[in-house]
């Protein structure tokens, strides 16, 4: 088997964190991605727990642990019940399968850190290191055997790994806005949402709560919801993730992403035609949510 190969097939085993170490042990995984080789021992600041190469490879781990079978994976397709997960990272690119990218992508997202390191007001940054690692990796995945379409699926999520945080700065985002993140990402919202979590679990380590955890996920149901509800093909959706946060301030990913599935499926069905009748059933669902969880 290639070195190529090695690195694949230990980005598809069951446990790739653990495959991926033993890689590094024995030197062939940063022989294959030398960039990762400046992160070795590269300190971050406070926040982070890990160098730049270990938060990578913890990155991995998380994406693991949110995909798998495991209680992290469990409560995430709990609180997004109305995401088919399944069918959505069950796909192929290029050949490749799509997890099995998304995994190469956390372990090289933050592959331009050390390159772009530089201090601010006293304080270590790493500005621009997305799109710095995603021409990195635009340059260094075809001669790993990825074809340009998997590669610029790795690429787009390197960039953008932080965009999800940019985009709620300005509180509440606009469809506009919204649309615009999908359309960068090809509509990729989903992988890059697991790859913004995983990263977050791994700036922290061991530091990183339950809590946390739960209120990283309600930031990926909200994106994934707001993202669903402003792309959607097909017939103009009469009200919008705007309409139900400002009529019936929902903050919660998985409360917005639920009632906008329902009112859609009205919708397309005809039960509901105009923008008050679907207002009331909105209403209406939301009351339902809100008892079930008391």
């Amino acid at each position: 088997m290639s070195s190529a190969g090695a690195l694949f097939e230990a980005l598809g085993a069951a446990s790739p964190s653990a495959a991926l170490r033993t890689l590094d042990e024995e030197r062939v995984l940063t022989s294959l991605v030398p960039e990762l080789e400046a992160g070795r021992g590269f300190r971050q600041p406070e926040r982070h727990y890990y160098d730049v190469l270990d938060h990578n490879l913890a990155a991995v781990a998380a994406m693991e642990a949110v995909t798998g079978d495991g209680a992290d994976a469990r409560e995430l397709r709990v609180a997004l019940e109305w995401v088919d997960f399944d069918a959505a990272l069950d796909q192929a690119v290029d050949g490749q399968p799509l997890m099995t990218l998304l995994r190469l992508a956390a372990l090289v997202h933050d592959v331009a850190k050390p390159a772009s390191s530089t201090i601010v007001d006293g304080a270590l940054r790493f500005p621009r290191h997305g799109p710095a690692g995603a021409e990195l990796m635009r340059q260094r995945l075809p001669g790993l055997g990825l074809g340009p379409e998997a590669t610029e699926f790795v690429a787009r999520l390197i960039r953008y790994h932080l965009r999800p945080g940019e985009l709620v700065k300005a509180w509440p985002p606009t469809d506009h806005a919204v649309r615009r993140f999908a359309n960068d990402l090809h509509g990729h919202v989903l992988p890059l949402m697991l790859l913004n979590l995983s990263d977050g679990m791994a700036t922290r380590g061991p530091g990183y709560t339950r809590e946390n955890f739960r209120v990283h996920i309600g930031l990926v149901g909200y994106v994934v919801a707001r993202a669903w509800a402003a792309t959607e093909e097909g017939e103009r959706p009469l009200i919008t993730g705007e309409d139900l946060m400002h009529e019936f301030d929902i903050r919660s990913g998985r409360l917005l992403g639920a009632v906008l599935t329902s009112v859609r499926r009205a919708q397309s069905a005809g039960t509901v035609s105009e923008r008050d009748g679907a207002l009331a059933l909105a209403r209406e669902i939301l009351a339902g949510l809100k008892e079930e969880r008391t």
